[in-house]
């Protein structure tokens, strides 16, 4: 039976040794940051999917430690030197990412707001539709 305390702990620590928060943690393994604080204040049991997406985005870790009562951490938590490389590698491409969108959508605006319009197309929600057309 899983030890939610001893899990939690686990879960901490883990989070703790990356540098993450509860919102980074949850992205970075794919779930919804309330899922993640749930977890953390005893609100909801993890889900057998929450704990195989620890599991998979973290190579460490071993489902026995992170659910059993198995002492040994995970011999390669990174140390503090390499948690700083990791985290500064991973914020500089997240940022690289969010530019690179950011740039794409202002590009795709500037494109849109020199186009001319040629139809204008309104759907309903019962399926119907109007249709106008500008005068050139």
């Amino acid at each position: 039976m899983l030890n939610i305390d001893l899990f939690i702990q686990r879960l901490e620590s883990l989070m703790k040794n990356h540098q993450l928060n509860a919102a980074i943690f949850a992205k970075k393994i794919g779930v919804q940051r309330s899922s993640v604080s749930h977890v953390l204040s005893k609100r909801n049991k993890p889900s057998l999917e929450f704990i195989l997406k620890i599991n998979n985005q973290f190579d460490e870790i071993d489902l026995n430690w992170l659910l059993l009562e198995t002492k040994n951490p995970p011999s390669s938590f990174p140390t503090s030197s390499s948690k700083n490389k990791n985290t500064l590698t991973q914020l500089d491409d997240q940022l690289d990412e969010t530019i690179g969108i950011q740039q794409s959508s202002i590009e795709n605006k500037i494109k849109l707001s020199n186009a001319e319009i040629v139809q204008v197309i309104q759907v309903y929600k019962d399926g119907s539709f109007s249709s106008f057309f500008p005068k050139t």
